[in-house]
């Protein structure tokens, strides 16, 4: 870097998503504690870290973050407050070869990936590209050498939900993620509630 010129700016790891109120959290957790054993080789995710994650953004400078933020908005305004509920646990790409572990989501399912369509137009139209096809999930925890079969242990950490799981999707989060070798910490950056009126996507 040339005498006098100036540092860049580090880039902010962004996501968008949705987070469930802290006793649904909670009752995602306890199939974490259901699944986990000495040697499991998964990284599991801290209680107050789950989430529903619509959009990853990866890292951002000011401009990319406001937008990011306006489409978050304009895509909650067209999008009423739904109610979801847990579903039962699942893996990617499959149980025998899970390299992801999570928790599905089953009332509700459908109102969200509404929400993720209007998000994603409402992203493209502020300049950043379509993800991929979207799936309502809950990441519980990620496994770093996929070599045991979940298939059972899944089946039976379903036991651990409890038998009312339901709450009330009313908000949309962008949220900043600053990684630490403690974990991932995250910070909300925009609060968008759903239906709030305002300019749709």
């Amino acid at each position: 870097m040339s005498p006098g010129a100036r540092e860049p700016k580090p880039l902010i790891r962004l996501f968008l998503a949705v987070f469930p109120p802290p006793g649904i959290q909670h009752a995602a957790f306890a199939v974490t504690g259901s699944l986990r054993h000495a040697g499991d080789g998964v990284s599991w995710v801290k209680e107050e870290n789950l989430h529903y994650t619509l959009h990853f953004l990866g890292g951002l400078g000011a401009d990319g973050m406001r937008r990011a933020g306006q489409a978050a908005r304009a895509a909650a305004a067209g999008a009423g407050a739904f109610e979801a509920s847990l579903g039962a646990p699942g893996a990617f790409p499959n149980a025998r070869r899970a390299r992801v572990l999570w928790v599905g989501m089953e009332r509700g399912e459908e109102s969200l990936v509404a929400l993720s369509r209007r998000l994603e137009d409402a992203l493209v139209k502020r300049g950043f590209e379509r993800e991929r096809r979207f799936s309502a999930h809950l990441t519980i925890g990620r496994v770093r050498v996929p070599a045991a079969d979940w298939t059972e242990p899944l089946a039976a950490a379903a036991a651990a939900l409890p038998g009312d799981s339901r709450f009330t999707v009313d908000r949309l989060l962008l949220m900043r993620s600053k990684l630490s070798p403690a974990g991932s910490t995250y910070t909300i950056e925009v609060e968008a509630p759903l239906g709030a009126g305002g300019k749709r996507a």
